[in-house]
């Protein structure tokens, strides 16, 4: 009985012994996030569907890691095509875990670029279109950013599609794609993935309206279609009524949905988000002491405490240290609600983008011909067979009277030659002479 006691205990004690060395293997051989970069690139394969759209280039990629280690993208991807898409989401999501040490900003995230046109063996390189780096197509009359346009339409869609009120307690995952082409329109639209044929003919008819693009630019100044493919989730209630809008992500996209462990570590993507408490647009307030005479450009990013304060406030690109010093202070000032992960405050990141535009100066007053001519302003009907008419340029020049095929005077160019006369020559602050006037309806009226 002691013996197999004994042997019972030493086999206790092995299977520990084995799980600790394992434990610490696995441990130590987690990656830093500073690594999953170079085994992505590593991993990735030029898909054969890409071949079809005949383009390929650098995609842009942000990535972070939850604080188990999952390895996740930050934000929706803009490729040039769903295959590039669709490869990036697949390698991601087999990423090895990978140690977590987040309680900085530069610690939580890294971008990493991928040349697809790098991964096409040398003999099929001919058949694909190579360009460099690409600004998403971005919705023209819909505010709106090159990086959520897509966000952006699929809120205009769900605010646009009409549902018949038969399709009781419906709910749907509707898979589609389009290409928006260069010049900015939406065309090739195809639904993929669908329930019901009425809600597919919805959809299609509701596409074929669009607004209107800005196109996709690669190497800077060449517009090029993008093809996209994306899903909107359809809910109706018992009385056919459309549900709001709830935003299908795929899980690479989403941070571990549960309560973190260590209450300093930064979360990006949160399960809900931090939420400015203050009236007004954000962006609009910070920016509203700040007073440009040329066009301001300038991306940054902030940490929100779990307090609702920021920290960390970093201006990436400004060259104008004024402006930036403006910018921080304001967002100093600013008032949120924490992010929640897990039901627990916590802090996350946040990143803004600012374009300003200079004021325009106010234009000054547009000036009638009364204004300028006064009483004396005459309507001249000229009689074209009666003497050469002239009159004076927009330029200074003197010309003849310009006549119509009709022999109809040309009245535009004569009140243009008489507002550059009265700029240039008359007195600033009186009517043109009466004299003057006399001598023109002599010239070209009086019989």
């Amino acid at each position: 009985m002691t013996k197999i006691f004994n042997f019972f205990i030493a086999v206790l004690f092995s299977v520990y012994s084995s799980a600790q060395t394992n434990s610490e293997s696995l441990k130590e051989s987690l990656m830093t996030l500073d690594e999953i970069p170079s085994w992505v690139l590593s991993n990735i394969q030029f898909p054969q569907e890409a071949y079809e759209y005949g383009i390929a280039g650098i995609e842009q990629v942000c990535i972070s890691a939850s604080w188990d280690g999952k390895v996740f993208i930050t934000s929706m991807l803009n490729t040039l095509n769903p295959a590039f898409e669709k490869e990036i989401v697949d390698v991601i999501s087999k990423a090895p875990r990978c140690r977590y040490n987040g309680s900085q900003p530069k610690d939580i995230y890294k971008y990493m670029l991928i040349d697809f046109y790098q991964y096409i063996p040398k003999n099929h390189r001919f058949e694909v279109r190579q360009v460099t780096m690409h600004t998403p197509p971005r919705l023209s009359n819909i505010p709106s950013s090159p990086f959520n346009s897509r966000d952006k339409f699929i809120q205009w869609i769900h605010n646009n599609i009409r549902i018949p009120s038969t399709l009781k307690c419906y709910s749907d995952t509707i898979l589609f794609q389009y290409t928006i082409t260069k010049k900015g329109r939406v065309n090739n639209i195809s639904i993929l993935q669908y329930k019901s044929d009425i809600i597919k003919c919805a959809l299609e008819g509701l596409l074929k309206k669009s607004p209107k693009w800005e196109p996709a630019i690669a190497d800077r100044t060449d517009p090029i279609d993008v093809t996209i493919c994306d899903k909107i989730i359809i809910k109706t209630d018992n009385n056919g009524i459309l549900l709001p809008l709830m935003v299908y992500r795929d899980d690479v996209f989403c941070n571990t949905r549960s309560k973190i462990t260590d209450p300093d570590m930064i979360v990006f993507n949160p399960e809900i988000k931090a939420k400015y408490n203050e009236e007004g647009n954000f962006l609009k307030n910070i920016m509203c002491d700040v007073s440009v005479d040329k066009k301001v450009v300038l991306n940054g990013s902030f940490v929100i405490e779990k307090d609702g304060t920021t920290s960390h406030i970093e201006i990436l690109n400004s060259s104008d240290v004024k402006i930036d010093s403006i910018v921080k202070k304001a967002i100093v000032r600013t008032k949120w609600i924490a992010a929640v992960q897990g039901e627990t405050p916590v802090r996350t990141l946040y990143s803004f983008g600012i374009n300003k535009q200079p004021r325009k100066q106010k234009q000054s007053r547009k000036y009638s011909y009364y204004d300028i001519f006064g009483k004396y302003f005459i309507a001249l009907h000229a009689d074209p067979m009666r003497i050469s008419y002239r009159f004076i340029q927009g330029d200074g020049t003197i010309q003849n009277y310009p006549f119509n095929s009709q022999g109809l005077f040309d009245y535009k160019a004569y009140y243009q030659g008489m507002l550059y006369y009265y700029k240039n020559s008359a007195k600033k602050n009186s009517n043109i002479s009466k004299k003057y006037f006399d001598k023109l309806y002599k010239m070209y009226v009086e019989y």
